[in-house]
């Protein structure tokens, strides 16, 4: 009995990974709204599961080659979108970052992240020296998101937004001096920078040094993090009898702080298997530029590994106290419609590259069965 057409090709090492991490944010976010009296939360959080999954597999059929072609037109309606957050957008506790669609709430700072690789992976070949317009048409790609995002105000997103730029800048070969110049140059503006962010942003970054300055305040959220992740032990306090997260002591568990729920409950065994699981993920996506036929496909593939790749360590770092806390969600653990549907398309887009190296190689090779 031959399988579904839309199962073929796949590459199942990725997808059952992906699975596995998923089962455990799953069981982490269903802890957390317990907690907090909101399972109503919870079976959105499965709708969110079933749509990514959804996303992932019809992307994976498509042509990246077609998706490239489109990057303009999608990257424009994000854009829109991205704009129009600033004039009708949903304020939540001081941050304007969401639409509401009466039926859904969508947050277009993640799908830009989508859109950013994307259009990067169609320029990005087309350039021939840094003296090319599309240099400049790139600088505004980027520079336009941050600006509007940073306004929301939404740091971590728009940090995260220059992660994968500067990684698929590399992969094209950019000589390694202008790399170093440009980050020369980030730090050389990093007074004028520090001049721009809020005083609750700055509190956030000096916390990391010395979060207990200001217990009540910037440092709270990691003093209780910290607690919650040491209090775990080796196998942890069981699925929903934490106490700094169960108690409420932590906010945001289910978003921003669910690898502490996992800390504390699952102990330091079911954490560890989390990170192994997410080690796997990476090193797989990593591997996809073996599976590349063209530049485009191997730049969208550093480009997704180092969104990933940022992500996952900064989030980790955040719950463990060493990074200042931003709006990095774990990808596919924590919480949130938005950016699982981001991630999701990340992966299917993936797994088309993957699809195409299995039959087009075949082709090449002369290997093609007539059966």
């Amino acid at each position: 009995m031959r399988s579904p057409e839309v199962f073929k090709g796949l590459d199942w090492f990725l997808i059952v990974t992906l699975a596995l991490i998923q089962v455990f944010g799953l069981v982490a976010v269903f802890s957390a709204l317990k907690s907090e009296g909101n399972l109503t939360l919870f079976k959105k959080h499965i709708l969110y599961v079933v749509l990514g999954w959804v996303v992932l597999f019809l992307l994976s059929r498509e042509k990246f080659r077609n998706l490239v072609d489109l990057s303009l037109y999608i990257y424009l309606f994000n854009l829109f979108l991205l704009v129009l957050v600033l004039v009708v957008g949903k304020e939540v506790s001081g941050a304007r970052r969401w639409l509401s669609l009466g039926f859904i709430t969508i947050q277009p700072s993640e799908f830009m992240k989508l859109s950013l690789i994307l259009i990067s992976a169609c320029l990005l070949p087309l350039i021939k020296g840094l003296r090319d317009r599309k240099v400049l048409l790139l600088f505004l790609a980027f520079a336009i998101p941050v600006v509007v995002t940073f306004q929301q105000p939404d740091l971590g997103t728009a940090v995260a937004y220059a992660v994968p730029l500067l990684a698929m800048v590399f992969a094209r070969g950019v000589p390694v001096k202008y790399l170093v110049a440009v980050c020369l140059l980030a730090v050389a503006s990093l007074p004028f920078l520090w001049d721009l962010l809020k005083d609750y942003q700055k509190r956030r970054i000096l916390a990391v040094l010395d979060p207990y300055s200001d217990y009540l305040g910037s440092g709270y959220q990691l003093i209780q993090s910290v607690i919650a992740i040491g209090s775990g032990g080796l196998t942890g306090k069981g699925l929903t009898k934490g106490t700094q997260t169960q108690l409420l002591f932590l906010p945001e568990v289910h978003t921003d702080f669910i690898f502490s729920l996992i800390g504390e409950e699952m102990g330091f065994l079911g954490s560890f298997a989390l990170v192994v699981l997410i080690f796997l993920f990476l090193y797989r996506i990593l591997s996809y530029t073996k599976f590349t036929l063209t530049m485009s496909e191997t730049l969208f593939v550093v480009g997704t590994f180092s969104l990933f790749f940022f992500q996952y360590g900064v989030n980790i770092l955040m719950t463990l106290g060493m990074f200042p806390v931003v709006g990095i969600p774990l990808p596919f653990v924590s919480f949130g419609g938005s950016s699982f549907v981001t991630f999701s398309a990340l992966v299917g887009i993936l797994l088309s590259i993957y699809r195409d190296y299995r039959t087009s190689v075949p082709l090449l090779r002369g290997e093609v069965n007539y059966e």
